[in-house]
């Protein structure tokens, strides 16, 4: 298993700039009418240094893309593990918090000595999970808030 997963912030003022490198990325592999293309990369003299495979340049381009929406991104495997402080920026909420999913069963973790680790992928699962409880949550709220009559008490 990875132990290691890059955290890469993205300042305001590297948004736009990255927004529009990722729009040229797929425009490029759209006007080809394929969803793969490979980019040759070039040292400082113009010499030709390698190039990037179809898989590398679709990951550019999410990564790219992924810079200009948020103010922090992590690459890494899905089976890299995470450290509580880091499963709690990807979760939003706080330290405390999930050591509380932890304990509860909700995420998964192993112990390594005295430190707790959690798979990003269990991190992404729970994510995805309280993000769709909190969207079903939000709409049985306006639902009940849509009534005429309010609901007869014992019912």
């Amino acid at each position: 298993m990875s132990e290691a997963a890059a955290i890469i912030p993205s300042p305001e003022a590297e948004r736009e700039p990255n927004a529009r490198l990722a729009d040229a990325l797929r425009r490029l592999r759209g006007e080809r009418g394929q969803k793969t293309m490979a980019l040759t990369l070039h040292g400082p003299s113009g010499e030709a240094v390698g190039s990037l495979t179809a898989s590398a340049v679709e990951a550019l381009e999410a990564a790219l893309a992924r810079l200009a929406e948020s103010d922090t991104i992590m690459l890494g495997s899905q089976d890299a593990e995470l450290s509580p402080e880091a499963a709690a920026k990807i979760l939003g909420v706080s330290r405390p918090v999930v050591y509380h999913r932890m304990d509860s069963g909700r995420l998964p973790f192993r112990q390594v000595g005295s430190h707790r680790r959690v798979l990003y992928k269990d991190v992404l699962a729970l994510k995805a999970f309280e993000e769709e409880r909190r969207g079903f949550s939000k709409a049985m709220s306006e639902d009940t808030d849509e009534q005429e009559e309010p609901i007869p008490r014992g019912f």
